[in-house]
């Protein structure tokens, strides 16, 4: 429904209302006693009284990106999450990096009966996740884990005929009794067999990691439904093996490979949340209002009767649409940390209020330890030399010149408020007098001490003597990776390091191997960001994803370790990790010790956390600040403003 329609709905409603409240029966005071009244020939006015209309509520939240689709499984942007989130609570939030469950009773544990790890016969043949991670057929030369085994070392290699026993990780999730689609129907276990059968209907395009490593996925009962893997499928994500519910009733007669672009599930999608949708206008505006059988509804929740998403071209317009009560909260959006100045000086206006929240994405300046091109020295094969670049640079300086010093300096590729993060890992501050012992020793020479002359290489292994320190440090085109490269590059220099900047468009500087420049292996330096995870991140070094020509590269050139970084002991380190089960002490320990080695060996240096900015009007309370979640608006119905507010 358009606004301005919206709007007169509203007030022919109010008239009938009044309508009603006229054409009731009256009791006069003497009919009320039982008493007869005394007949009159004028007519006696009677007051009708005006009924109560309460005011309707209404919360306007600025996107600046317009949504593509709401189809579960096309909604990726940020802006598709926040209408998503108005129509969706959950199924799980993860917050602080833990999952929450939000209409499941509890998420499943080890410590209880949902969830277990179950002995099985494998054959040859049989479809099993091997040792190093990958789908694979059990066959002769199979690097597998037996029942029992969590770790790399005791992992064997399939030899003979006979079946093997495996480990199978089996759960249950078990739906909250009563829940509802916003059309009355039932909400039930079927719902989230149904997205599973979607999802690998639409394989590869829907979760094709969790589709194709899922031996079977059923509803045990109206509110429960098991999940079974593949045997030696075992991870620390697997407490979110749950398919979030599509309503099979509404949509059972729409073919799978329709759903993506169809009406009703990529515009007007059902669902189960605070918010049911009304209308989309294209190019403007996303009109919702309360579903009144949601979950939540008997705490009063959501505060508002109607929602409105509207969408902005960028920050400045968002700015101008707050200002003019447009918009009560503007949702956060790529790039614009670069606007940060000008939001604080609305801030101190007291025009806004401003919610800063850090966000998973970390920048990292990654080394080229072992680059492809044969022309290319290897500047950074030493881990002293890498070191001393960590030391060189001033990162707590650096952040603070960016985006008003929100940003905070990354030690590692896991966040300090991380339950896995390790406090004991080694860190770098900036020491340039330590960096140059350090260059010296690895035979960077500086024999003129001029700051304007870069080193020269003396006995560096697969160097010539002789050579400067001049190397190439690639960067996306955007200004803050200018900016950034412009203080790192003054900063080595200092140490007597030549970095000569080259910005490329991002779908050239990412772009694959072996043409592209970072996952071709042609590069010095390379500054990017990584989207961070719940499950630390350490396979973004492991050998077997460093991108180059299969077979020697068992990824190819979809490797993601583009600084071609190889130790045998991270490997075992962070696969351990990876396939053990969170909550268990050898997954903490063994992403702890991938951290440490990570720390000592520096394939790259982490530079510093993204963070997510929300602007709102200065009376708005409810909105989460100080943790670190995939979505603000994931607590959409606790969101308020006003008098409302403590």
């Amino acid at each position: 429904m358009h606004l301005k329609n919206l709007a007169i709905a509203i007030l022919l409603l109010g008239l009938e209302a009044c309508s009603r409240g006229g054409s009731q029966p009256i009791s006069t005071p003497l009919q009320g006693a039982g008493l007869t009244a005394v007949n009159s020939t004028q007519p006696r006015a009677i007051e009708t009284p005006t009924p109560t209309i309460m005011p309707t509520r209404l919360l306007s939240i600025c996107l600046i990106r317009e949504p593509r689709s709401l189809f579960l499984y096309n909604a990726l942007s940020a802006s598709e999450q926040s209408v998503l989130a108005a129509i969706y609570d959950g199924p799980i939030d993860v917050k602080n990096y833990a999952p929450k469950p939000v209409i499941l009773a509890d998420i499943p544990s080890l410590d209880g009966a949902s969830a277990l790890l179950a002995p099985v016969p494998v054959s040859p043949g049989d479809l099993i996740v091997d040792a190093q991670g990958n789908l694979a057929n059990l066959e002769e030369g199979s690097a597998y884990r037996p029942s029992g085994c969590s770790e790399q070392a005791c992992t064997q290699v399939y030899t003979g005929t006979e079946p093997v026993q495996m480990d199978q990780l089996v759960l249950n999730f078990k739906l909250l009794p009563g829940l509802q689609w916003s059309d009355g129907k039932p909400l039930t276990s079927a719902d989230s067999v149904y997205s599973y059968e979607v999802a690998r209907g639409l394989y590869p395009s829907a979760l094709p990691d969790l589709v194709n490593r899922t031996a079977s996925y059923t509803a045990l009962d109206e509110q429960t439904v098991e999940w079974v893997g593949i045997p030696g499928y075992v991870d620390g994500l697997y407490q979110t093996k749950f398919f979030s519910p599509l309503p099979q009733h509404a949509w059972s007669g729409i073919p799978v490979g329709e759903l993506p672009g169809a009406e009703a599930s990529s515009r007007k999608p059902l669902g189960w949340g605070a918010y049911v949708i009304d209308e989309w206008i294209a190019g403007d505006h996303i009109t919702l209002h309360a579903n009144p059988l949601y979950f939540r509804a008997g705490e009063g929740l959501p505060y508002f009767d109607d929602l409105v998403f509207r969408f902005v071209a960028d920050s400045h317009e968002a700015q101008s649409a707050i200002l003019a009560g447009e918009c009560d909260l503007v949702d956060q959006a790529p790039g614009q940390e670069a606007d940060t100045a000008s939001w604080f000086d609305l801030r101190d206006e007291g025009s806004v209020s401003l919610v800063f929240q850090t966000a998973t994405a970390w920048d990292v300046l990654e080394f080229g330890v072992d680059p492809l091109s044969e022309d290319r020295p290897p500047y950074f094969a030493s881990a002293q030399v890498r070191q001393a670049v960590a030391m060189c640079i001033d990162r707590q300086a650096l952040v603070a010149q960016l985006s008003g010093g929100q940003m905070q300096v990354a030690d590692l590729y896991v966040h300090t408020l991380h339950p896995l993060y390790n406090p004991g890992a080694r860190q770098y501050v900036f020491d340039p007098v330590a960096a140059a012992d350090l260059l010296n020793t690895s035979g960077w020479v500086d024999n003129d001490t001029a700051p304007s002359t870069p080193r020269t290489a003396q006995g560096v292994a697969g160097i010539a003597d002789g050579t400067p320190f001049v190397v190439q440090y690639l960067v996306p085109n955007d200004e803050e990776h200018q900016q950034v490269a412009r203080l790192v590059q003054a900063n080595l220099e200092q140490c007597g390091i030549q970095a000569d900047i080259a910005a490329l468009p991002v779908e050239q500087f990412l772009a694959a191997g072996p043409d592209g420049p970072v996952f071709g292996r042609q590069f010095d330096l390379a500054q990017f960001a990584w989207m961070g995870a719940v499950e630390p991140p350490c396979s973004l070094y492991l050998t077997s994803e460093i991108p180059g020509q299969y077979p020697a590269s068992p990824k190819g050139w979809g490797g993601v370790n583009a600084s071609g970084y190889s130790n045998p002991q991270y490997d075992q380190a962070c696969l351990d990790a990876l396939f053990s089960l969170t909550g268990t002490d050898l997954h903490t320990e063994k992403h702890a010790l991938a951290q440490s080695i990570f720390a000592e060996d520096l394939p790259a240096l982490p530079f510093y956390w993204h963070y997510k900015l929300f602007a709102s009007r200065p009376d708005m309370c409810g909105l989460p600040a100080g943790e670190v979640t995939e979505s603000i608006i994931s607590d959409l119905e606790l969101f308020n403003y006003g008098e409302a507010c403590p």
